[in-house]
């Protein structure tokens, strides 16, 4: 009886012993805890700057957007939804149908018209008129291409009135086209009454012919015709562009012009810049309406002289209202760290290719961080977490974050301690 409690203590200090070694082994082979960074990131403001707005004339109609893939920001707005005649602006919906039903690409000449009694009438009635023309001869051949030469270029109405017979049998039923055509494209208050834009009856808005001039550059094919200068027709006529700006100024790219007495001055516009080197190009196109003549602008066409200024201006500014932002590992603003609570600590960087955002002026980005668990121990270059960086809830991109060092483990006394 007096061994029992002898032989009792010692079965609980072989059991403690058991317990405490078995608790060590446990502690010493467990993994280490994974470390969790600490990341800050915030709103970006990118494009520092004011918004400079863009001048809209004393008279008249405007419309401005920028098309930066597809997304289509509006610039600029001045009775941008009162119905006007277009005068000539109307032929970029009689060029855009035309490459619709007969594509091209930009170096076809595309199928070949044979000119009727019809297209020569069309022609001498229309230059006896004191209307814009091209002359034709009978019999003789046009390409496609020869045909939106003259159609965009001089501006040649009786081109417009061939290439509707050529398309649809008659004028009328292609002025159909064109309404069925101007209805697909949104453009709600619009209505084509003829392929060329003489009638007053054949009406749009500043804001339905950015939607046009939109359409027409996205087209490669009618892209290299409106921005073409000067052209020689298969008769040896030399044609210029009525567009004065086209080879002046940087990036312009035409599209059309327009002119009558109850139109005024008209002129559907867009230019294409790169604001840095290795950004992607952005483009603004705009339509003014219902402008007065201005020689002091334009000596040779008066009457589109301050359709030209303004367009000029309201280009110059929109581009000015841009700033292409380079997002990447040196701009983001995005910070952490990773410490461990046996003393270990590395700063973390952002890692990734650059990519380049066109961001309007005092415009924001936003960055969103999230951490990644890092074990220990680890290299330099761990993975410790992501960034994304966004425009108006559109993804821009992601990198990621890692390491700047090595992480050591925790050491066998510290296991022992904490583990």
């Amino acid at each position: 009886m007096r061994l029992l409690p002898r032989i009792l203590l010692a079965v609980i200090v072989v059991v403690a012993v058991a317990t405490a070694a078995t608790l060590t082994a446990a502690r010493l082979e467990a993994a280490a805890p994974e470390l969790i960074p600490t990341l800050t990131s915030t709103t970006w403001r990118a494009a520092p700057g004011p918004l400079a707005p863009i001048a809209v004339p004393a008279q008249g109609s405007l419309a401005v957007e920028s098309v930066d893939g597809h997304a289509v920001t509006t610039l600029a707005s001045s009775q941008a939804g009162i119905v006007r005649p277009t005068a000539s602006v109307a032929k970029t919906m009689t060029a855009l149908v035309i490459l619709e039903v007969h594509p091209l690409l930009p170096a076809q000449a595309g199928p070949i018209l044979t000119m009727t009694r019809q297209d020569v009438d069309d022609y001498r009635s229309i230059a006896a008129a004191g209307g814009s023309f091209a002359p034709v001869t009978l019999g003789e051949h046009l390409s496609e291409r020869d045909l939106l030469v003259g159609l965009m270029l001089p501006s040649a109405n009786n081109l417009a009135l061939t290439a509707a017979r050529w398309i649809d049998g008659s004028v009328a039923a292609f002025v159909a086209r064109l309404n069925a055509r101007a209805e697909q494209l949104g453009m709600s208050h619009t209505h084509f009454a003829d392929p060329d834009g003489l009638a007053a009856a054949t009406t749009s808005t500043a804001a339905d012919l950015v939607l046009l001039g939109a359409a027409a550059v996205a087209d490669d094919a009618l892209l290299s015709v409106v921005s073409t200068t000067t052209a020689t027709l298969p008769d040896g006529t030399v044609v210029t562009n009525l567009d004065q700006l086209l080879g002046v100024d940087p990036g312009w790219l035409g599209i059309k012009t327009g002119w009558t007495p109850p139109a005024g001055g008209c002129l559907l516009f867009a230019a294409r810049r790169i604001l840095a080197p290795g950004a992607p190009p952005l483009t603004v196109v705009g339509a003014v309406l219902g402008q007065p003549p201005d020689g002091n602008a334009d000596l040779a066409h008066p009457e589109l002289g301050a359709a030209f200024s303004v367009a000029r201006a309201a280009v110059d500014a929109a581009f000015g209202q841009f700033a292409a932002v380079r997002v990447g590992p040196a701009s983001v603003p995005v910070s952490g760290t990773i410490d461990g609570p046996w003393g270990v600590s590395s700063a973390l960087h952002l890692v990734g290719a650059d990519r380049f955002v066109l961001l309007q002026r005092g415009g924001t980005l936003t960055v969103a961080a999230a951490a990644v668990a890092v074990p220990a121990p680890s290299a330099p270059g761990a993975p410790a977490g992501t960034v994304s960086v966004s425009l108006l809830g559109v993804p821009i991109g992601a990198w990621t974050l890692v390491t700047d060092r090595h992480l050591d483990g925790p050491s066998p006394w510290w296991k022992l301690l904490h583990g």
